[in-house]
């Protein structure tokens, strides 16, 4: 008898601890969220509303979410100024693809928040300026077009709702390579920007 009411309390002792270490494992309502909506919202595009608005360009992007803490993604510029004065030197086409890790992004969705990138970013730019005109000729508008590369970080900051709608504002900076040089001698820009707001939705 005594062996059966050990070996009774034995079992129940494990099976009382086997159901502690199951309950321990079941995930919240908020992983489970998480969880779900991580395996099935990966994907990112938005716009720079900014850009748009301005008449600057059209510049979209993409992003493949890699978990809550890091995704990677590629950015698009199409210029759409057409000889216009005010910039000394404007970028027509950009393509820049990049990796991000999130921070602080602990709450429900994940790859938000807080944010620093790496990018390397190719893109092509113009120069326009006025040449001649000095009594013998009527001088005339010789714009030059150069291609280049820059390596470069950034940081922002992103908003996701529980739907996917997305806010991206960030911004960041790169040194150019030296694959473009100017014909004349004249020195071209050394560094380049990168930056935006974006609107867009995770699906």
């Amino acid at each position: 008898m005594k062996n059966i009411l050990i070996a009774v309390a034995a079992f129940l002792i494990t099976a009382t601890a086997f159901a502690q270490e199951s309950e321990s494992l079941e995930e919240t309502d908020n992983q489970k969220r998480l969880n779900q909506f991580n395996e099935v919202k990966k994907h990112e595009v938005s716009l720079d509303v900014v850009a748009a608005i301005a008449g600057l360009g059209i510049n979209p992007r993409y992003e493949y979410v890699l978990g809550r803490y890091s995704g990677v993604g590629v950015d698009l510029n199409i210029g759409i100024l057409d000889d216009d004065d005010s910039f000394d030197y404007y970028e027509t086409f950009s393509i820049t693809p990049y990796y991000r890790q999130y921070f602080f992004s602990k709450e429900d969705y994940g790859a938000k928040g807080f944010y620093a990138e790496g990018f390397a970013k190719v893109f092509t730019f113009e120069d326009s300026y006025f040449e001649g005109g000095d009594g013998f000729g009527p001088g005339r508008n010789v714009t030059d077009s150069y291609t280049e590369a820059a390596l470069g970080v950034g940081i922002g900051w992103k908003w996701v709702s529980d739907s996917g709608f997305l806010i991206d504002i960030g911004f960041g900076l790169g040194r150019n390579l030296g694959l473009a040089s100017d014909p004349q001698g004249y020195d071209l820009p050394e560094v380049t920007g990168r930056g935006g707001v974006n609107f867009g939705w995770r699906f």
